[in-house]
């Protein structure tokens, strides 16, 4: 069943910008979007999500409010939802697999979900910009074209993407929206940045970087924090060179909860 918008098909020979010229609403809608100042969201009740990575729950988590991502470039950042259960996923999309990352995240939230009652199933794409090498673009119609192959109809809500989400200056594209959170509880999805990107934020990163081929996909775009971020990457990776050893003796995981003040703790493995 396809990728729908007002229950029409949507049409994967278009670019971007003339899909949500077809459809006013989704123009209005991106615009909206792209005019609202980032929001600074706390690590209370936050579960943020890096590259690579995604996260679902429902509105009934006494945990987790919040999800997002940010420091997307040429990445997009996903939500689905599932409008009749309230289960919420979202994903930082960079390209490497997104056929696999799209029925993934399907899978999770009708996990969350009775699909044959009542309720439907829409996607929110945020990200990438007019970058010279067109990877935006490609990663774009590869998110497009994976929901249009899901067994399950999904509709279209929005749509600020590629072209969409580009600013330019002295000659140079950037994305306009680098980040974005969306409240679990309320459904509402706005850009974001997060102070805190816990736990085992530098872990993560490294587990990204380790696999990739550069550094950046888009050095001249990238923000203000990003050569300190690569850096503390960088140091993690030199202080631990075996983190199998290090990290995880015994082979066991590293598993954390929120605590009462809805901040991340680590739980002893042995106690798991």
């Amino acid at each position: 069943m396809p990728l729908l918008v007002d229950d029409r098909r949507v049409d994967l020979a278009r670019h971007a910008g003339d899909v949500v010229r077809a459809h006013p609403h989704l123009e209005e809608k991106a615009k909206l979007l792209r005019s609202q100042p980032a929001q600074i969201v706390e690590p209370k009740g936050l579960l943020y999500v890096q590259q690579r990575e995604f996260a679902v729950t429902t509105p009934k988590d006494g945990s987790v409010s919040i999800l997002g991502s940010d420091d997307a470039t040429t990445c997009h950042i996903v939500v689905l939802r599932h409008t009749g259960s309230g289960a919420t996923c979202l994903t930082h999309c960079d390209g490497s697999d997104t056929e696999a990352e799209v029925s993934l995240i399907m899978s999770s939230v009708k996990s969350f979900s009775d699909t044959t009652g009542y309720g439907r199933l829409e996607v929110h794409l945020v990200g990438g910009f007019n970058d010279d090498r067109q990877l935006s673009q490609k990663l774009t119609n590869q998110l497009l074209r994976a929901f249009d192959l899901q067994p399950d109809d999904v509709h279209l809500v929005t749509f600020c993407v590629t072209e969409l989400n580009d600013r330019e200056e002295k000659d140079i594209h950037f994305p306009i929206i680098y980040g974005i959170a969306v409240n679990v509880k309320t459904a509402e999805i706005f850009p974001a940045t997060f102070p805190e990107k816990g736990p085992d934020e530098a872990l993560r990163s490294a587990h990204v970087l380790t696999g990739a081929t550069n550094l950046s996909t888009s050095p001249l775009a990238e923000p203000p924090h990003f050569v300190s971020h690569i850096r503390s990457t960088l140091t993690f990776l030199k202080e631990h060179p075996f983190p199998s050893r290090s990290l995880f003796p015994d082979r066991k995981p590293r598993i954390y909860k929120k605590n009462e003040e809805g901040l991340w703790e680590q739980v002893c493995s042995d106690k798991s």
